[in-house]
Protein backbone atom coordinates (compact mmCIF):
# COMPACT_ATOMS: atom_id res chain seq x y z
CA UNK A 1 0.00 0.00 0.00
CA UNK A 2 1.44 3.06 -0.87
CA UNK A 3 1.90 6.03 1.19
CA UNK A 4 -0.67 8.19 -1.22
CA UNK A 5 -3.11 5.77 -0.33
CA UNK A 6 -2.50 5.40 3.16
CA UNK A 7 -2.99 9.36 3.61
CA UNK A 8 -6.39 8.77 1.84
CA UNK A 9 -7.19 5.96 4.30
CA UNK A 10 -6.62 8.13 7.24
CA UNK A 11 -8.26 10.96 6.04
CA UNK A 12 -11.84 9.08 5.47
CA UNK A 13 -10.60 7.43 9.23
CA UNK A 14 -10.61 11.15 10.38
CA UNK A 15 -13.76 11.94 8.49
CA UNK A 16 -15.78 8.84 9.54
CA UNK A 17 -14.19 9.27 13.45
CA UNK A 18 -15.59 13.16 13.42
CA UNK A 19 -18.67 11.87 12.44
CA UNK A 20 -19.07 10.01 15.06
CA UNK A 21 -18.89 12.85 17.73
CA UNK A 22 -22.66 13.80 16.80
CA UNK A 23 -24.14 10.34 17.62
CA UNK A 24 -24.45 11.22 21.85
CA UNK A 25 -26.42 13.94 20.81
CA UNK A 26 -28.43 12.12 18.42
CA UNK A 27 -28.94 8.65 20.61
CA UNK A 28 -29.87 11.68 23.58
CA UNK A 29 -32.73 12.71 20.83
CA UNK A 30 -33.59 8.91 19.99
CA UNK A 31 -34.69 8.72 23.76
CA UNK A 32 -36.64 11.43 23.83
CA UNK A 33 -39.94 11.16 24.95
CA UNK A 34 -39.81 7.24 25.08
CA UNK A 35 -38.68 5.35 28.64
CA UNK A 36 -35.13 7.13 30.24
CA UNK A 37 -32.07 4.47 30.08
CA UNK A 38 -30.36 3.53 32.83
CA UNK A 39 -26.95 4.65 33.36
CA UNK A 40 -25.63 1.51 34.38
CA UNK A 41 -27.33 -0.60 31.50
CA UNK A 42 -24.56 -3.46 30.60
CA UNK A 43 -26.66 -5.32 27.76
CA UNK A 44 -24.88 -3.90 24.61
CA UNK A 45 -21.18 -4.59 25.91
CA UNK A 46 -19.66 -7.64 26.54
CA UNK A 47 -17.75 -8.44 29.70
CA UNK A 48 -14.87 -9.99 27.41
CA UNK A 49 -13.55 -10.43 24.13
CA UNK A 50 -11.36 -12.36 22.13
CA UNK A 51 -10.25 -11.23 18.72
CA UNK A 52 -7.99 -13.87 16.94
CA UNK A 53 -7.27 -13.83 12.92
CA UNK A 54 -5.06 -12.42 10.41
CA UNK A 55 -3.29 -9.68 9.82
CA UNK A 56 -2.45 -8.77 6.16
CA UNK A 57 -0.03 -5.61 5.79
CA UNK A 58 2.19 -3.52 3.85
CA UNK A 59 5.61 -2.36 4.80
CA UNK A 60 7.33 0.85 4.00
CA UNK A 61 10.62 0.83 6.42
CA UNK A 62 13.52 3.13 6.49
CA UNK A 63 16.54 2.89 8.70
CA UNK A 64 19.60 4.76 9.22
CA UNK A 65 22.22 3.29 11.79
CA UNK A 66 24.98 5.30 13.44
CA UNK A 67 24.85 9.07 14.63
CA UNK A 68 27.72 10.12 12.32
CA UNK A 69 24.97 9.41 9.66
CA UNK A 70 22.30 11.24 10.50
CA UNK A 71 22.00 14.83 8.57
CA UNK A 72 24.65 13.47 6.11
CA UNK A 73 23.90 9.56 5.42
CA UNK A 74 20.65 8.41 3.27
CA UNK A 75 18.24 6.81 4.61
CA UNK A 76 17.39 2.86 3.39
CA UNK A 77 14.81 1.44 2.20
CA UNK A 78 14.37 -1.48 3.27
CA UNK A 79 11.79 -3.10 0.91
CA UNK A 80 13.59 -1.97 -2.22
CA UNK A 81 16.98 -1.81 -1.01
CA UNK A 82 17.52 -5.10 0.32
CA UNK A 83 14.50 -7.07 -1.41
CA UNK A 84 12.42 -7.49 1.89
CA UNK A 85 8.84 -7.95 1.30
CA UNK A 86 6.43 -5.59 0.78
CA UNK A 87 3.48 -7.36 2.38
CA UNK A 88 3.21 -9.86 5.10
CA UNK A 89 0.45 -12.15 6.40
CA UNK A 90 0.56 -12.37 10.33
CA UNK A 91 -1.42 -14.19 13.24
CA UNK A 92 -2.78 -10.82 15.53
CA UNK A 93 -4.54 -11.50 18.68
CA UNK A 94 -6.69 -9.35 20.76
CA UNK A 95 -8.10 -9.55 24.02
CA UNK A 96 -10.16 -7.03 25.63
CA UNK A 97 -12.14 -7.06 29.11
CA UNK A 98 -14.77 -4.51 30.53
CA UNK A 99 -15.04 -3.82 34.45
CA UNK A 100 -16.99 -1.61 36.63
CA UNK A 101 -20.53 -1.49 37.10
CA UNK A 102 -21.58 -0.35 34.33
CA UNK A 103 -18.50 -1.58 32.04
CA UNK A 104 -17.87 2.02 31.40
CA UNK A 105 -14.06 0.90 31.84
CA UNK A 106 -11.85 -1.43 30.10
CA UNK A 107 -8.27 -3.21 29.88
CA UNK A 108 -6.96 -4.61 26.04
CA UNK A 109 -3.77 -6.18 24.59
CA UNK A 110 -2.73 -6.27 20.80
CA UNK A 111 0.16 -8.62 19.91
CA UNK A 112 1.21 -9.70 16.31
CA UNK A 113 4.98 -10.41 15.19
CA UNK A 114 6.20 -9.69 11.91
CA UNK A 115 9.31 -11.12 10.25
CA UNK A 116 10.51 -10.39 6.84
CA UNK A 117 14.38 -11.47 5.73
CA UNK A 118 15.90 -11.35 2.18
CA UNK A 119 19.16 -12.06 0.06
CA UNK A 120 19.86 -9.42 -2.48
CA UNK A 121 22.40 -8.89 -5.21
CA UNK A 122 23.12 -5.27 -4.78
CA UNK A 123 22.27 -2.86 -7.52
CA UNK A 124 24.58 -0.45 -6.29
CA UNK A 125 27.25 0.57 -3.47
CA UNK A 126 24.77 0.96 0.12
CA UNK A 127 26.33 2.23 3.12
CA UNK A 128 25.13 0.61 6.29
CA UNK A 129 26.43 1.82 9.62
CA UNK A 130 30.19 2.25 9.23
CA UNK A 131 30.25 -0.56 6.39
CA UNK A 132 29.69 0.02 2.77
CA UNK A 133 28.51 -2.72 0.95
CA UNK A 134 29.95 -2.83 -2.95
CA UNK A 135 27.51 -2.77 -5.90
CA UNK A 136 27.05 -6.54 -6.88
CA UNK A 137 27.08 -8.03 -3.29
CA UNK A 138 25.01 -10.66 -2.03
CA UNK A 139 23.55 -9.20 1.19
CA UNK A 140 20.92 -10.97 3.26
CA UNK A 141 18.74 -9.00 5.69
CA UNK A 142 16.41 -9.28 8.35
CA UNK A 143 13.88 -7.08 9.77
CA UNK A 144 11.65 -8.65 12.87
CA UNK A 145 9.37 -6.38 14.35
CA UNK A 146 7.03 -6.82 17.49
CA UNK A 147 4.03 -4.65 18.36
CA UNK A 148 2.56 -5.29 21.55
CA UNK A 149 -0.23 -2.74 22.83
CA UNK A 150 -1.46 -2.26 26.70
CA UNK A 151 -4.30 0.15 27.35
CA UNK A 152 -6.81 1.39 29.52
CA UNK A 153 -9.79 3.14 28.27
CA UNK A 154 -12.57 5.22 30.15
CA UNK A 155 -16.09 5.81 28.61
CA UNK A 156 -17.15 9.65 29.12
CA UNK A 157 -20.55 8.90 27.29
CA UNK A 158 -22.22 5.54 27.56
CA UNK A 159 -25.11 4.22 27.16
CA UNK A 160 -26.56 0.98 25.52
CA UNK A 161 -25.72 2.13 21.76
CA UNK A 162 -22.87 4.48 21.97
CA UNK A 163 -19.47 3.96 23.91
CA UNK A 164 -17.09 7.23 23.56
CA UNK A 165 -14.24 7.36 25.40
CA UNK A 166 -10.02 8.43 25.62
CA UNK A 167 -7.17 6.18 26.35
CA UNK A 168 -4.42 5.89 27.92
CA UNK A 169 -1.62 2.65 27.20
CA UNK A 170 1.51 1.54 25.75
CA UNK A 171 2.91 0.50 22.28
CA UNK A 172 6.18 -1.62 23.20
CA UNK A 173 8.12 -2.76 19.86
CA UNK A 174 11.32 -4.90 19.81
CA UNK A 175 12.84 -4.53 16.84
CA UNK A 176 15.67 -6.33 15.30
CA UNK A 177 17.27 -5.29 12.17
CA UNK A 178 20.64 -7.66 10.38
CA UNK A 179 22.55 -7.00 7.56
CA UNK A 180 25.39 -9.52 6.47
CA UNK A 181 27.92 -10.51 3.88
CA UNK A 182 30.96 -12.58 3.28
CA UNK A 183 33.99 -11.05 4.22
CA UNK A 184 32.12 -8.25 5.12
CA UNK A 185 31.54 -7.07 9.43
CA UNK A 186 27.78 -7.57 9.95
CA UNK A 187 25.68 -4.71 10.05
CA UNK A 188 22.41 -4.70 13.24
CA UNK A 189 20.72 -3.32 15.33
CA UNK A 190 17.72 -4.27 18.33
CA UNK A 191 15.63 -2.44 20.77
CA UNK A 192 12.71 -2.22 22.32
CA UNK A 193 10.57 0.86 22.37
CA UNK A 194 8.17 1.54 24.71
CA UNK A 195 6.18 4.44 23.72
CA UNK A 196 3.24 5.83 25.80
CA UNK A 197 -0.28 6.60 23.71
CA UNK A 198 -3.10 8.55 24.24
CA UNK A 199 -6.33 7.97 21.86
CA UNK A 200 -10.07 8.30 21.53
CA UNK A 201 -12.32 5.53 20.71
CA UNK A 202 -16.11 5.34 19.46
CA UNK A 203 -17.78 2.23 19.80
CA UNK A 204 -21.03 2.10 18.27
CA UNK A 205 -24.37 -0.44 18.07
CA UNK A 206 -25.77 -0.38 14.56
CA UNK A 207 -27.98 -2.74 15.29
CA UNK A 208 -28.95 -6.18 17.73
CA UNK A 209 -25.95 -8.26 15.30
CA UNK A 210 -23.50 -5.26 13.55
CA UNK A 211 -21.40 -3.11 15.79
CA UNK A 212 -18.99 -0.48 14.86
CA UNK A 213 -15.56 -0.03 16.41
CA UNK A 214 -13.28 3.06 15.54
CA UNK A 215 -9.81 4.22 17.88
CA UNK A 216 -7.03 6.72 17.10
CA UNK A 217 -3.76 7.21 19.17
CA UNK A 218 -0.96 8.95 19.14
CA UNK A 219 2.10 10.49 20.60
CA UNK A 220 5.11 13.05 20.13
CA UNK A 221 7.80 12.86 22.68
CA UNK A 222 11.52 14.34 22.62
CA UNK A 223 13.62 13.85 25.31
CA UNK A 224 17.57 14.89 25.31
CA UNK A 225 18.57 13.90 21.55
CA UNK A 226 16.09 11.47 21.73
CA UNK A 227 12.57 11.75 19.75
CA UNK A 228 9.31 9.69 19.08
CA UNK A 229 6.51 10.40 16.74
CA UNK A 230 3.46 7.89 16.65
CA UNK A 231 0.13 7.27 15.23
CA UNK A 232 -2.22 4.53 15.24
CA UNK A 233 -5.58 4.39 13.79
CA UNK A 234 -7.91 1.39 14.01
CA UNK A 235 -11.57 1.02 11.70
CA UNK A 236 -13.51 -2.56 12.52
CA UNK A 237 -17.12 -4.01 11.91
CA UNK A 238 -18.11 -6.90 13.61
CA UNK A 239 -20.99 -9.10 13.66
CA UNK A 240 -22.13 -11.35 16.01
CA UNK A 241 -23.15 -14.67 13.81
CA UNK A 242 -23.64 -16.85 17.07
CA UNK A 243 -24.22 -17.14 20.39
CA UNK A 244 -20.71 -16.01 21.89
CA UNK A 245 -18.96 -16.26 18.48
CA UNK A 246 -18.89 -13.85 15.63
CA UNK A 247 -16.88 -12.46 13.00
CA UNK A 248 -14.80 -9.32 11.99
CA UNK A 249 -12.92 -7.26 9.84
CA UNK A 250 -11.14 -4.03 9.95
CA UNK A 251 -8.36 -1.86 8.78
CA UNK A 252 -5.28 -0.77 10.65
CA UNK A 253 -2.54 2.15 10.15
CA UNK A 254 0.28 2.87 12.00
CA UNK A 255 2.63 5.23 11.23
CA UNK A 256 6.45 5.60 13.46
CA UNK A 257 9.25 7.69 13.36
CA UNK A 258 11.48 7.54 15.82
CA UNK A 259 15.56 9.33 16.05
CA UNK A 260 17.98 8.72 18.37
CA UNK A 261 21.28 11.00 18.27
CA UNK A 262 22.58 10.92 21.52
CA UNK A 263 25.23 7.90 22.25
CA UNK A 264 24.56 7.84 25.70
CA UNK A 265 21.03 7.01 25.46
CA UNK A 266 19.59 4.03 27.53
CA UNK A 267 18.24 2.58 24.26
CA UNK A 268 20.45 -0.22 22.66
CA UNK A 269 20.29 2.15 19.37
CA UNK A 270 21.89 5.17 17.74
CA UNK A 271 19.94 6.25 14.33
CA UNK A 272 16.94 6.80 12.89
CA UNK A 273 14.23 4.63 11.60
CA UNK A 274 11.14 5.61 9.69
CA UNK A 275 8.34 2.70 9.36
CA UNK A 276 4.72 2.73 7.92
CA UNK A 277 2.79 -0.40 7.75
CA UNK A 278 -1.08 -0.48 7.19
CA UNK A 279 -3.11 -3.59 6.80
CA UNK A 280 -6.31 -5.73 6.68
CA UNK A 281 -7.71 -7.64 9.13
CA UNK A 282 -10.34 -10.74 9.32
CA UNK A 283 -10.94 -12.49 12.64
CA UNK A 284 -13.18 -14.54 14.55
CA UNK A 285 -14.17 -13.32 17.79
CA UNK A 286 -15.18 -15.33 20.73
CA UNK A 287 -17.20 -12.64 23.97
CA UNK A 288 -19.38 -13.08 26.99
Amino acid sequence: MTLTTSRILVQSFLVLFIGTMGLPALSQEADTGTKPKASSSTSSWDRFTLNAGGFVSANNSGIMIGSQQIGAGLQIDVEDALGLKTTSFVFRIDPKLRFGANRRQFVSLSYFDVRRSASKVLEKDLEIGDQTFPLGTEVSSRFDLTIIRAKYGYSFFHDDRISMGASFGFYIMPLKFTAKAPNIEEQNTHFIAPLPLLGFYSDFKINDKLYLAQSIEFLYLAYKGSSGKITDLNVSLEHKTLKHFGLGAGININALNIKVVDENTPLDFVGKIQMEYSGFMLYAKYYF
